[in-house]
């Protein structure tokens, strides 16, 4: 997996690590509740530390992944759910 948005040349934010290109699983939170874990998702994951981080647009298809679990509250298990990209 290859973005194209110069991540790759940053450091973290947290440890000053090396970025590299992953898909990781994202446990998606709204406020104290677990609505969704999303398998898969595009990030960009700190060699050192591990952290991630996601580029914009990745963080606007997981908010409209997860908008109907949100809705839902903690009346249903938690979904897990693959990441899939947004129709242009």
């Amino acid at each position: 997996m290859r973005h194209k948005t110069g991540m790759e040349n940053k450091p973290c934010r947290r440890c000053r690590g090396t970025l590299e290109a992953r898909r990781v699983e994202h446990p998606y939170w709204n406020g104290a509740t677990l609505v969704a874990v999303v398998h898969d998702v595009p990030s960009w994951v700190c060699r050192l530390c591990g952290y991630h981080y996601f580029e914009p647009a990745v963080e606007t298809t997981l908010r409209y992944i997860v908008q109907d679990y949100i809705k839902m509250g903690t009346l249903f298990p938690i979904p897990n759910t693959p990441y899939r990209k947004m129709p242009n």
